[in-house]
């Protein structure tokens, strides 16, 4: 019998398992200690989320959350500006930073792309004054306080989009293009440096009044970069330390000036950076890609799982697609003997689940994580 056909509302028989709520096992766990189980994190592609709930008999994204046991809620302000998306072309949107997107399918499942790099052109720093830069003005912040009542006794983090937790790597890579972001770190430093520091007004003042309006309450803040590629980083140690590394430490301490904890994104093989992370503050460091060179939990684990909690683990790039339920159980717990032990860690996928990976695995995914503590 397929495991999806065992329940529709909960999947997991968690009874007698869980001593805590979802933010309690979070916290103890973030700190190192061992909590009844090890938190849950989610993260997908829209085809899947509609594929699963479908497949599960399930009405809203919160019954799905529920039926696995995730223990974090998202919340973010309400967009107010003007509208981001063409109705009579659904698959086109352009955010607050000017960049147009187009709504492209792949193997995987769809994401937006930038379409344009309106700043793929621009040398002279002295133009950056004439770009119209978004303000905080164009959210209404007083929404976050309903959805934190909605999701009391859950972990609580900043949304993973666009407006709620872009890196300054990835706006300015959707400003100018990868190959101009990457060049001019070394060919034209001063332009870099100024175009961050215009993004930097935004996000601090964002941040704040989205902090503010979170009263305490808000639990996680979290940056999306990708700082590396399969088999290494995708640019040098010193250009991180130079144009990354201070802004980032900035960021993470207006965060936790609000009693939030630093969660940092970034794929692939990354652990040349993890000391300099650390010293930004970074607490959480997700997905953990664990093909990539490098990453390798166990040795994660023993030079960082100290001071470092990590977010991920299960492969996504070989063992989800292609595994079989019970592959999926003896990976799971492979990697739960290794991260488990002393707490500092959060269960999930390297990346959002794509669309070739087999419902009855995402299912097994977390099944195993709750059989584990049984």
């Amino acid at each position: 019998m397929p495991i999806h056909t065992i329940g529709t509302h909960l999947l997991l028989n968690l009874e007698g398992v869980t001593t805590m709520n979802p933010r309690e096992r979070v916290l103890t766990s973030l700190h190192h200690k061992e909590p009844d189980r090890v938190p849950f994190m989610y993260r997908d592609v829209p085809q899947v989320r509609s594929r699963l709930l479908k497949d599960l008999k399930l009405a809203t994204d919160e019954d799905l959350f529920q039926a696995f046991g995730i223990d974090f809620r998202w919340v973010e302000p309400k967009y107010v500006g003007p509208n981001s998306s063409d109705e009579t072309y659904p698959d086109k949107k352009k955010n607050i930073f000017g960049v147009e997107y187009l709504l492209r399918t792949g193997s995987g499942g769809s994401y937006w792309k930038p379409e344009t790099f309106p700043m793929q052109h621009i040398e002279d720093p002295a133009l950056l004054e004439k770009y119209p830069f978004p303000t905080k003005s164009l959210f209404d912040f007083s929404t976050i306080q309903e959805q934190l009542d909605r999701y009391a006794g859950y972990a609580i983090m900043t949304a993973p989009n666009v407006y709620c937790s872009p890196g300054i790597l990835s706006v300015i890579q959707d400003l100018f293009g990868m190959e101009k972001t990457f060049m001019d770190m070394y060919l034209n430093a001063e332009l870099w440096h100024d175009l961050a520091e215009k993004i930097m007004v935004f996000n601090k003042a964002f941040m704040h009044a989205y902090f503010a309006a979170g009263k305490g309450k808000i639990d996680f803040y979290r940056i999306g970069d990708d700082y590396g590629g399969q088999r290494g980083l995708l640019f040098g140690p010193e250009q991180y330390r130079e144009f990354l590394k201070p802004r980032n430490t900035e960021l993470g301490s207006i965060a936790k000036g609000y009693g939030a904890h630093f969660y940092l994104h970034s794929c692939g093989s990354v652990r040349d950076l993890i000391p300099d992370m650390i010293e930004t503050g970074v607490e959480v460091l997700d997905p953990i890609q664990v093909l990539a060179a490098g990453m390798d939990p166990i040795g994660l684990k023993k030079d960082f799982g100290k001071v470092l909690c990590f977010s991920g683990g299960v492969d996504e790039q070989e063992l989800l697609p292609n595994g079989t339920p019970e592959e999926m159980r003896e990976g799971v717990f492979r990697l739960l003997d290794v991260m488990a032990p002393g707490g500092g860690f959060f269960l999930g996928p390297t990346h959002n689940l794509q669309e070739d990976i087999p419902t009855d695995n995402i299912i097994a995914l977390y099944k195993a994580g709750e059989e584990y503590f049984r």
